[in-house]
């Protein structure tokens, strides 16, 4: 059936339709929906609604659902079809997404149609679930629980034979993103140099500008080994903090899922998503309770090689700030608050970690 271009323009028949391919919900029919926007200033890649559905016969549909469409923006859609990231997620949803460890929506129908346009029609996490702010930023009871989750999962996929048939799931040194990826960092360089320096530490801008001109031989050091499913895009608005106060934690947006270490995934939350302050004091704590469940489970992987791997990772996710300053759309004016938390945590981090020792 025809997918609609944007979340506003779902009809009740469509959603009918969607919903009855689901042999869970084969006997539904919605009467009336309304649609919230709630990827406005968070869903960089996607148009995300949220659906609130009346029915004529319900069964066991839910009262409400979200919906991710592909994003709008030219250049934020031009990068998402270069990285094939769309088709990603919907290979996650459909392969690791019923089995996995880690809390992830249930995903009530997905769509591709042959010029790329997609629909995933996902559970509604917000009934039981509080998505986490990162322009606020984490508290350190949220970054324990985060990084004690995320380790399971890492250790269900270390280094194993399952990981390595995914095809469609690519190494961070993949030739599409290392055709794209070193033109990002270098067209927001100079936005970071003229429009940022009263905003972050003159040293990391030092590092930066040594970055640039072997910005590729970082993406390769990045892309090493051990291996195991990284999320890939940890940031604080991709997590969900139990009602109940309990330690549950769930993960939304499986678009930039990659095969590389476990370690980019804390390196990526506590330095975009965590208070300064808080990142500085904390993140050897953070992450040797992510290593200390890694070690438990046998794994054999050392407090150095960690150390080494989260700086060579924060040098590297400080591409994403140069993405968000130098061309993407971010939507709204929390789409730009978005942005300068980002961009301010993580070029602080990189001189409080003194990440640049592992490239100079």
């Amino acid at each position: 059936m025809d997918i609609p271009l944007l979340p506003s323009e779902i009809t009740p028949d469509w959603l009918t339709t969607a919903l009855r391919s689901n042999e869970s919900f084969s006997d539904v029919e919605v009467a009336s929906l309304a649609i919230q926007d709630i990827g406005a200033g968070t869903g960089i890649f996607g148009e995300i609604g949220l659906l609130r559905v009346e029915y004529v016969v319900q069964g066991k549909a839910p009262d409400s659902l979200v919906i991710k469409m592909p994003c709008v923006e030219p250049e934020n859609l031009a990068v998402a079809h270069a990285l094939g990231i769309y088709q990603r997620e919907l290979n996650f949803f459909s392969h690791i997404a019923p089995s996995a460890s880690l809390r992830v929506p249930d995903c009530y129908y997905s769509y591709m149609d042959s010029d790329g346009r997609f629909v995933l029609l996902l559970e509604n996490l917000s009934v039981n679930y509080v998505v986490g702010d990162q322009i606020v930023g984490a508290t350190d009871e949220q970054v324990i629980n985060a990084v004690e989750t995320l380790a399971q999962f890492h250790i269900d996929w270390w280094e194993k034979e399952d990981l390595s048939s995914l095809s469609w799931l690519p190494v961070p040194d993949d030739p599409a993103y290392m055709a794209a990826v070193p033109n990002i960092y270098r067209a927001g360089l100079p936005v970071l140099i003229q429009d940022w320096s009263d905003r972050v530490p003159a040293e990391s801008i030092t590092i930066a500008q040594e970055i640039e001109p072997d910005f590729e031989n970082l993406m390769l050091m990045f892309a090493g080994g051990p291996h195991t499913f990284s999320h890939a895009d940890t940031r604080l608005d991709n997590l969900f903090f139990a009602r109940d106060k309990s330690s549950d934690v769930a993960f939304i947006d499986f678009q930039l899922c990659l095969k590389a270490r476990g370690v980019n995934d804390i390196a990526y939350l506590v330095g975009n998503s965590v208070p300064k302050e808080l990142a500085a004091e904390h993140w050897e704590r953070y992450l040797r309770k992510w290593l200390d469940r890694i070690q438990a489970a046998g794994i054999l992987y050392s407090w150095d090689d960690a150390i080494s791997h989260y700086r060579q990772a924060v040098l590297y996710y400080t591409v994403g700030a140069m993405s968000l300053i130098g061309s993407f759309d971010t939507g709204n004016e929390r789409g730009a608050a978005m942005a300068e938390a980002y961009v301010t945590r993580i070029f602080n981090h990189v001189v409080d970690i003194e990440a640049a020792r592992v490239f100079r």
